[in-house]
């Protein structure tokens, strides 16, 4: 054969081959089929769930896609191949995991995949966040409260720790005042400190956040060159972050759960975690709105016109006939002669019954009916490499009180991708706009208090003047002996003090996996904050400080910003492996630095030309202030979590933390911790079928509070005047020690032991836990006496010790499952506070109250609560001269004046009789909520209580007081007339001059605080999706009531009120705060 012939064939099948090589997989690729694939999941009632979590796994292949369930519980896969066969996995929170296996594809358009998920029994899988990660539930081995967002849907409030009330066993939650943005107060297991800071640590998305931000915002106690204050309390710096964000809330409240944040975490922790973008499926869009209004939700009894009239024209005749015995009721006021003993003319018409006079409820005329809206639209979705959640929020709050109103307009951006297999990034965005419009609710009546002035002006007098104008004449009353006082309603309305408030808080982070299991991470996050404050008073108002003047007077301001840069800089490493399945580890270590810088300028100014121009531009600067602070942190920190067989649980941490605010000596400070836990429920051996779930935890663990002034270890210098030179010399400005520093000055440290059962019955139809924990915080921080010599009078030290124990039961259940659906929630705790150590003397803390106005008010003492009130134990009135004769008094001592327990029996009352009476620490606190749904409809009904504790109600010093110079509370009414007529026996005679020392602290202003509280009830309706051809993926349409109302004993507005909430030797006093509104509202939830 020719030998060119066979290499031309053979390159003949060569070509041959390669085309076959090359054209066959291409053909083989064309005739590669694909289909779509749809299908509905459900729970068990047949009602759509949204959210699920769809993967659908080629099992030939090992190929897996995502998708989502939209609202309507539908998902779709546009291009599976077809062949098989498939798995579909169903994964969601609160439901067993579901699987539909076997399933083959074919060309075309397959039926629907569909399957209906059972409602898990077991909590034990829930995802609960911690300190730097997330543990399963059966892994927690310390005390950690967990809210999930829907806890925090439908209520009307602008801040979230509002929705939480009544809901977490061992957490009060004290709304303090009502005020459009106001401050809410948050305690975990009592109070650990008697001087540093007592407000739990907030962390959003890994950000830990300053308690510097109350400070900053220039709300509390601004007093300007005219000695006007304003006492309101601060805006809360925590409204910024809009509930509708908000995923997941979880409270870390034993040492061995909060020990991780070190330093920083003795009064417990508070992770939020906001809401991430979701792999799979059609982006999702939402839209939720709600408005209403808002009302008063509880008036304070007082006189009307004509019974006022009465008490005071009876006050004025006790005190002239005890001033002139010889005198007489008929007297007029030249014969009179003293103010106070003189009858305004004024209320002579009501003396004599005259209707159709003015009545003026002054009450009525400061609060109103007030709108509030709010509305949020978000975004959401995303795809296995990269996903989003976006949303806007617009908030609108009228206060209930003329001029009080708070908006906020805020943008989140979470984001989230994932570069490579190994590595993800991610970034969050949250700018926010506050603006509220203050007033002075919240201070005595001398310095422009509103709600004071209010309560204690004459009904007589009228709100308006006959041509319509505000009637700001002091109300013509002074010359009468009454005290004087500004009309509320101009208060409220024509002094403008406007704070803006622009934060933006951040973050953004990169996770890379080294090796399996293994994962590196750096944050870093930032919270800047900038504060502008603008206040004016105008010339139409009187002064009462520093002198009496009636209006007009000279026009006063100020200026106020500040800023507050917060930045943090974190990084771990985090290894997860299992040794033959059963020894699970997780191990966590990290470095941290953070620092913090504020900065802050106030300026005065007096003597603008008129009312009109505002801008300290157009002012006399008479004072300014600057300032500049930082503090910063640097830390290290580890934890070992061990699983062994998902039975026996342990974890042990260590936070090692180096503060810029302590002495040279202690700038670092370690916190271990440790615990356990045991799944008994696991064990081979249980066989008990009424249990389904059975978990005993036990942890030990020591936390740190360095909330102190910045600079409290080191020596200060301050301004000073010196004189220099011969003769009168001349006056220089230099500066001088103001504060000795303490090298030794430390951590003050709480060390607690949390036993722990969590008790399953039924399948987990009933859900138990309970807690005991004992806490002992030492190195309490306290300003005492040092030697003279040293040229200061007292310096601050770590001496004291307090310890907080208590209980707290859980209790969830399932009452029913069928159609009709009944879920019940409930809670109870109680604490005890104890002093255990003040200094090497023990001597007893008196504090002040009063806003400062009220010398020695409270008493803290060994073998006590912190902050016992102090003063007398009120006995009633004296009925007659005999019952005077019968037992120790003042000398002065007439009928029907004030009668002290003589408590030490030395047959005297003085300063020796004051005693502890009574505590704001309640005995015990409980919350309970009911959700019931049939169909499409839901209601929800929310309760709250606290019980036993006791309030310092300095409202009564004035309008209970007997002495006729402002307007009393109703129960003045029963005073004493005659040792026949001697009334309800516990209200004095009225007198206009004090007698008997009946304005001094005593149990008499001290009231019974507890409170069951309707807090929210709710009802809506989901609509079926089917009515909208699924264009609409989900619309719910709800009614809802916030604070409706309350059951107390309480006189005042609000027994959740606190006016130093801040202070911890100084709690439960109200001195006029702003009242809690009642709030009902119509809102709606749509997806799309």
């Amino acid at each position: 054969m020719d030998f060119f012939y066979i290499r031309s064939l053979k390159e003949k099948w060569r070509s041959a081959i390669l085309f076959l090589a090359f054209v066959i997989p291409l053909q083989l690729l064309a005739q590669e089929k694909h289909t779509a694939v749809t299908g509905t999941v459900q729970n068990e009632k047949q009602e759509a769930l949204p959210g699920v979590s769809v993967v659908a796994k080629n099992e030939t292949t090992g190929a897996t896609v995502s998708a989502q369930t939209n609202a309507s519980g539908t998902f779709r896969f546009p291009n599976l191949t077809v062949g098989g066969p498939y798995t579909f996995q169903f994964t969601s929170i609160g439901y067993e995991p579901g699987l539909v296996a076997g399933i083959t594809l074919s060309e075309g358009q397959q039926s629907p995949v569909s399957i209906r998920l059972k409602e898990s029994t077991s909590s034990l899988n829930q995802v609960v966040v911690v300190g730097y990660g997330v543990q399963r539930r059966r892994e927690i081995t310390g005390a950690v409260a967990s809210v999930r967002a829907a806890d925090l849907k439908d209520q009307p409030v602008t801040s979230f720790e509002q929705a939480i009330a009544g809901k977490v066993p061992g957490v009060q939650v004290l709304q303090n005042t009502g005020a459009p943005g106001g401050s809410i107060s948050v305690r975990i297991r009592g109070l650990n400190s008697i001087s540093a800071g007592i407000d739990p640590l907030y962390v959003i998305d890994g950000i830990p956040l300053s308690n510097d931000l109350k400070n900053l915002q220039g709300a509390t106690d601004m007093v300007n060159i005219t000695g006007q204050a304003s006492f309101q309390k601060s805006p809360d710096p925590l409204s910024t972050l809009n509930s509708d964000d908000i995923a997941s809330i979880d409270i870390l409240k034993d040492a061995s759960s909060a020990a991780i944040y070190g330093s920083r975490a003795s009064n417990g922790v508070v992770l939020i975690t906001t809401k991430k973008g979701k792999t799979g499926g059609l982006p999702s869009f939402g839209y939720s709105m709600y408005a209403g209004f808002q009302e008063v939700s509880k008036k304070i009894k007082l006189m009307d016109a004509y019974q006022w009239s009465k008490f005071s024209f009876d006050a004025k005749n006790n005190a002239y006939l005890d001033s002139k015995p010889t005198g007489s009721i008929t007297d007029d006021n030249a014969t009179r002669g003293n103010s106070n003993f003189q009858i305004p003319p004024e209320i002579l018409p009501y003396l004599a019954g005259q209707q159709g006079l003015t009545n003026t409820d002054w009450q009525d005329a400061l609060f109103r009916t007030a709108p509030i809206q709010n509305h949020t639209l978000s975004a959401s979705g995303g795809s296995e490499k990269f996903q989003y959640y976006i949303s806007g929020n617009y908030l609108d709050q009228q206060g209930i009180i003329l001029g009080s109103g708070y908006k906020r307009y805020g943008l989140r951006a979470n984001l989230t991708a994932e570069l490579t297999s190994r590595l993800k990034i991610g970034v969050t965005v949250n700018p926010t706009v506050d603006h509220y419009d203050l007033i002075n609710s919240e201070g005595p009546w001398t310095f422009d208090g509103i709600l004071s002035n209010a309560l204690k002006a004459s009904p007589v007098y009228p709100v308006y003047n006959p041509d319509g104008s505000l009637a700001t004449n002091r109300q013509n009353i002074w010359a009468y002996g009454y005290s004087g006082g500004e009309n509320p309603v101009a208060l409220a309305t024509q002094i403008k003090d406007k704070l803006d408030h622009v934060r933006n808080l951040g973050s953004a982070w990169a996770e890379y996996e080294i090796i399996k299991g293994l994962k590196f991470k750096t944050f870093f996050g930032t919270d800047i904050n900038h504060f502008s404050r603008n206040y004016f008073r105008p010339s139409t108002l009187g002064s009462y400080k520093p002198i009496q003047q009636a209006a007009p007077t000279i026009p006063k301001g100020s200026a106020q910003t500040a800023l507050s840069v917060n930045w943090l800089w974190e990084n771990t490493l985090n290894y997860q492996f299992d040794i033959h399945g059963k020894h699970k580890f997780d191990v966590l270590a990290g470095y941290t630095s953070q620092k913090n810088t504020t900065k802050a300028n106030e300026t005065y100014g007096t003597g603008f030309p008129n009312d009109a121009v505002q801008t300290l531009n157009a002012a006399t600067i008479t004072s300014g202030t600057s300032t500049e602070s930082q503090w910063s942190l640097l830390s290290y920190l580890g934890r070992v979590n061990y699983n062994y067989d998902d039975k026996y649980f342990v974890s042990a941490s260590i936070r090692s933390d180096g503060s810029s605010r302590f002495g040279a000596n202690n700038k670092w400070g370690y916190f271990p911790a440790v615990s356990g836990g045991w799944l008994i429920s696991n064990e081979s051996f249980f066989k008990v079928k009424a249990i389904s779930e059975l978990k005993a935890r036990v942890s030990y663990g020591t936390s740190g509070n360095f909330q102190i002034a910045n600079y409290a270890a080191y020596d200060l210098l301050a301004s000073n005047g010196y004189v220099l030179g011969g003769g009168a010399g001349t006056a220089v400005n230099g500066v001088g020690l103001a504060q000795p520093a303490n090298p030794d000055l430390t951590w003050e440290k709480t060390v607690q032991l949390n036993a722990g059962l969590d008790i399953g019955l039924f399948s987990n139809r009933i859900y138990l836990s309970a807690d005991y924990y004992r806490a002992t915080t030492s190195n309490l921080l306290l300003e005492v006496p040092v030697a003279l010599s040293s040229g200061f009078g007292k310096a601050l030290k770590n001496i004291g010790k307090v310890r907080n124990s208590g209980v707290e039961f859980g209790l969830n259940t399932r009452n029913f499952t069928g159609p009709f659906v009944w879920n019940t929630s409930f809670n109870i705790s109680a604490n005890k506070n104890e002093v255990l150590q003040l200094g090497a003397n023990n001597a007893p803390i008196i504090s002040d109250g009063g806003n400062g106005t009220i010398s020695q008010l409270y008493i803290t003492k060994v073998g006590s609560p912190i902050g016992s009130y102090y003063g007398y134990v009120n006995g009633g009135v004296f009925k007659d001269q005999a019952a005077i004769d019968a037992y120790p008094h003042y000398a002065s001592t007439k009928p029907g004046d004030r009668r002290f327990v003589d408590v030490n029996d030395d047959k005297k009352i003085d300063a020796n009789d004051r005693t502890d009476i009574g505590s704001y620490f309640p005995k015990f606190i409980w919350g309970l909520s009911n959700e019931f749904r049939y169909k499409g409809f839901d209601l929800t009904i929310a309760l709250q209580a606290v019980n036993g504790n006791k309030i310092m109600n300095l409202q009564r010093r004035f309008l209970y007081n007997s002495e006729g110079n402002a307007n009393q509370m109703i129960e003045e009414t029963g005073y004493w007339k005659s040792p026949t007529d001697p009334g309800d026996g516990n209200t004095m005679r009225p007198n206009r001059v004090t007698t008997g020392n009946s304005t001094q602290p005593s149990s008499f202003f001290v009231e019974d605080g507890s409170f069951v509280r309707l807090r929210n009830l709710t009802i809506g309706y989901t609509f079926n999706q089917r009515l909208f051809n699924n264009k609409i993926q989900g619309l719910r349409v709800y009614l809802s009531g916030q604070n409706i109302y309350t059951w107390t004993d309480y006189t005042g507005y609000n027994p959740e009120v606190n006016a130093r909430p801040d202070a911890p030797l100084s709690q439960g006093e109200d001195y006029g705060t702003y009242p809690l509104p009642r709030t009902f509202t119509a809102g709606i939830n749509l997806s799309f």
